[in-house]
């Protein structure tokens, strides 16, 4: 019997680690005659294969039509008695491998949780433990002999652990399949560009992570998401028996890779928190949480999103990219820009979606200079603006598919833009204030949510012809006396000023500017950061001087 176990480190960036238990094993093929080895050298070859789990219709998993799929891309090594590295490869799209090893050596397979490549594109993605230090899955065969006869199979297979009313043995498959759904994305994406070079990247998942928010290392994750401030990047993904579990939710491990990809590879100025379909959303967000969607669609080819959960993983929730129900169409939502990026890749003609682009023009706007390092943040207005610009034959198309979900600005800026919201102070997406001018006209507001709503935070525009010491104010004209406004300041997509005082009613800061162009984002902290009675209305006016 073989096994999935925590075993010596081989090499010093090498922690391996798994869930224990069994995993099943094929060392030979006894239905064919083999001669001898004529140069003392055996080869050793075989497939490997984890345990899928699909989605019933319900979204929940079907453990009943289980299917035996391939591990591929991943890192295989034959490793000797003492833990050396005796050969090493990786398994291709089929799952199978072959080394070539010394005759009569004792060693056994073992196939890593890592996608590497070290050749012109360029990647290291790792499944590890968060409960365990952060360790490397891998799957194990046993430990026995070459032999002497000239080839040798052995097969390696990681079973998903379900018995059928809980998990009572080791879950080996999940790293696995984790894997599996960053493998396409790999596939995707160097497909389009043959020098793609990603930066390294772990997916933490447990079985004990846990939809707690506390300590990661004991599981506490809260929920899947891609949390860019620890370690650079890191992905870390539910794994709660009977609660919620993902490694079987390529449309959730997708969009968290995509978030993965915005932040390393592109650009995000999205803030994160709370966030659903029907949301009216602050525009930052809404793009990005569009954009997670709308990949993992792309990548699976499949427009309904499927989330998995509830006692025995029977039960979860689904929406779909196409064709769904659309509550508050706009800039702000994330259901119509999911919607319109999808539509930008697929194949099928419907309504008014005559585009069929691919994921290429997509790629090359959101990893392209333009986009990372212009001055307005990552909206659907930034990313229609690149399409429009790079591939301008998609511009009727496009301009169809964003009218169809109200959405008539034009721009990188949104210029033109008639849809409020039903948010009166949401509009123009961007204002105005020039140096030694007249102040502008602004307002927070609590009306769609906190935080992360459309209305909780402006953006004005500030041009600088030369390098200046300024003063921005930004002085209350009504609302109740808890008012407090901040401001941060931005500059292609780097912030250079951030300023949140707790003087009520007012923030004056002052900062010496180069020459260029900035934003300014302006927001009262009761409507981002407050609770309760302090929340509300506010409006201000913003003046900056020098």
């Amino acid at each position: 019997m073989n096994y999935i176990k925590l075993i010596t480190p081989v090499i010093a960036f090498f922690f391996l680690a798994g869930c224990g238990g069994s995993a099943s094993e094929s060392s030979q093929n006894p239905t064919v005659s083999i001669p001898p080895s004529s140069d003392g050298s055996v080869q050793i070859s075989g497939v490997v294969t984890y345990d899928r789990v699909p989605h019933s219709n319900r979204s929940g998993l079907d453990y009943d039509n289980t299917i035996k799929s391939p591990v591929r891309g991943a890192v295989v090594e034959a490793v000797s008695a003492s833990g050396s590295i005796i050969a090493a490869t990786t398994l291709d799209d089929k799952g199978t491998y072959a080394f070539t090893v010394d005759a009569n050596t004792d060693l056994r397979i073992q196939v890593k949780s890592q996608l590497l490549s070290d050749d012109t594109a360029k990647w290291n993605f790792k499944v590890t433990d968060n409960t365990q230090g952060n360790q490397l899955y891998a799957l194990q065969g046993r430990l026995e002999s070459a032999g002497s006869n000239s080839r040798q199979t052995r097969n390696l297979h990681a079973p998903h652990g379900w018995t059928g009313q809980s998990y009572t043995e080791a879950r080996a498959a999940a790293p696995f399949a984790i894997l599996d759904s960053v493998y396409l994305a790999v596939e995707s994406f160097s497909e389009i560009d043959e020098a793609i070079k990603f930066p390294d990247l772990e997916i933490r998942w447990s079985p004990k992570n846990k939809t707690v928010i506390g300590n990661k290392a004991l599981g506490q994750i809260g929920t899947s998401a891609y949390f860019p401030e620890i370690d650079g990047g890191t992905i870390y993904l539910l794994g709660e028996e009977g609660r919620d579990t993902d490694e079987y939710d390529p449309h959730v491990i997708l969009h968290e890779w995509g978030h993965f990809f915005e932040h390393r590879m592109s650009r995000t100025d999205s803030l994160g928190g709370l966030h659903s379909l029907n949301d009216r959303l602050d525009p930052r967000v809404a793009f990005s949480e569009a954009w997670g969607n709308a990949l993992s669609a792309i990548l699976l080819d499949d427009p309904i999103y499927k989330d998995s959960s509830g006692e025995r993983q029977s039960s979860g929730f689904s929406f779909d990219l196409e064709t769904g129900q659309i509550v508050n169409p706009g800039w702000f939502s994330q259901a119509s820009i999911g919607s319109i990026l999808y539509d930008i890749f697929d194949s099928q003609s419907d309504g008014v979606d005559q585009l069929s682009v691919g994921l290429e023009p997509l790629y090359t706007v959101m990893s392209s200079d333009s986009y990372k390092d212009g001055s307005v943040f990552s909206t659907i207005f930034a990313l229609s603006d690149g399409m429009r610009t790079q591939f301008p034959e998609t511009d009727a198309g496009l301009t169809d598919l964003l009218r169809a979900q109200s959405i008539s600005g034009e721009g990188p800026n949104g210029n033109g833009e008639v849809n409020s919201g039903a948010i009166r102070t949401a509009l123009p997406v961007y204002k105005e204030v020039r140096l030694n001018g007249a102040a502008t006209e602004i307002c927070s507001v609590d009306d769609a949510g906190l935080h992360n709503k459309l209305g909780n935070r402006e953006f004005i525009f500030l041009n600088l012809s030369s390098d200046t010491d300024v003063t921005v104010s930004i002085l209350k004209t009504s609302g109740d006396d808890n008012r407090d406004p901040d401001l941060k300041i931005w500059q292609n997509n780097e912030l250079v000023h951030d300023s949140a005082s707790s003087a009520k009613g007012q923030e004056i800061s002052k900062i010496r500017l180069s020459a260029g162009d900035y934003v300014i984002e302006a927001f009262d902290f009761f409507n981002v950061n407050g609770t309760g009675s302090k929340r509300g209305d506010g409006c201000y006016s913003v003046q900056v001087t020098g």
